[in-house]
């Protein structure tokens, strides 16, 4: 993204006017991590004073700051969006549990009690995973994973070479007392699931998809590439005999909705992990 500076002010006031949803520590969060530059060269302070006729570019696919395990990519008074890595719990265990998980640890990182999680992703997959801040806003944002108002772009490596290159997988998935999610024949025991994929190339021995969920059923992806018969590397659970990369080679790489409030569209792009490079990917 560029912006042309109309007339003198400070970077912030112009970062303000790109990014009107963001709050000022997320800007000075993008600042200190290198996301901006103006005139080719790098903005760091937010006081910096910027001239008529400088362009200010962003950088969209954007790694940001790292604060222990919290990588924030979005934050306004009303959401936040983190890249979660692989490892890490999206909420609690359902049991007392050790293990830290993404939301008690971005409520300790805003020091807040009304944050709250409206969708999760696998423990071993990563990628772009988004919190509501406040209930009303949990509510609407409920209501829009409800109604599918949202984008929500996979990309995943699969064990051998997908007959097809592109279509959808739609069946019934229900969830079983050992939390294992299997395919049911019966429409009425379970709920439905609906993924679109793509092929973005081959390898010998593996495929490298894109997908889009039209559901979001709790393992959905997952079971749908095992009953393709090409299950995720790393997914001992559903089938996969090999991990090479030692986790799940499953990304939740893009997020688009419109913001609940302001109804303005929003995109998020959690970069490819840089393990998966060691498969060949860009």
């Amino acid at each position: 993204m560029k912006f042309i500076i109309p007339c003198p002010m400070k970077a912030l006031e112009a970062l303000k006017q790109i990014y009107p949803e963001s709050s000022r520590r997320t800007l000075q969060q993008w600042l200190k991590g290198g996301r901006f530059t103006v005139d080719g060269q790098p903005l760091l302070k937010d006081s910096d004073t910027l001239e008529t006729g400088q362009e200010l570019s962003s950088q969209e696919a954007f790694r940001p700051r790292t604060e222990g395990l919290i990588n924030i990519l979005h934050e306004d008074r009303s959401i936040v969006v983190i890249d979660k890595p692989n490892g890490l719990l999206s909420v609690p265990l359902d049991v007392p549990s050790a293990q830290p998980n993404a939301l008690e640890l971005l409520r300790d990182l805003l020091r807040s009690d009304q944050v709250f999680p409206v969708h999760r992703l696998d423990k071993d997959s990563s990628g772009s995973l988004l919190f509501a801040k406040g209930r009303d806003s949990m509510e609407k944002l409920k209501e829009m994973f409800e109604k599918h108002d949202l984008e929500r772009e996979y990309f995943a490596i699969l064990e051998g070479r997908l007959t097809e290159k592109k279509g959808t997988w739609d069946c019934t998935l229900k969830e079983l007392p050992n939390f294992d999610v299997v395919v049911s024949h019966d429409p009425t025991d379970g709920k439905r699931a609906i993924t679109h994929f793509e092929v973005a190339r081959f390898s010998p021995k593996y495929t490298y998809l894109r997908l889009l969920l039209e559901t979001g059923r709790k393992h959905q992806i997952r079971v749908h590439c095992q009953k393709a018969g090409f299950p995720i590397l790393g997914d001992k659970r559903y089938g996969s005999t090999e991990s090479p990369l030692r986790r799940l080679a499953l990304h939740a790489k893009r997020l688009a909705f419109k913001h609940p409030f302001t109804g303005k569209p929003l995109s998020f792009i959690s970069p490819i992990p840089t393990c998966f490079k060691k498969l060949g990917v860009d």
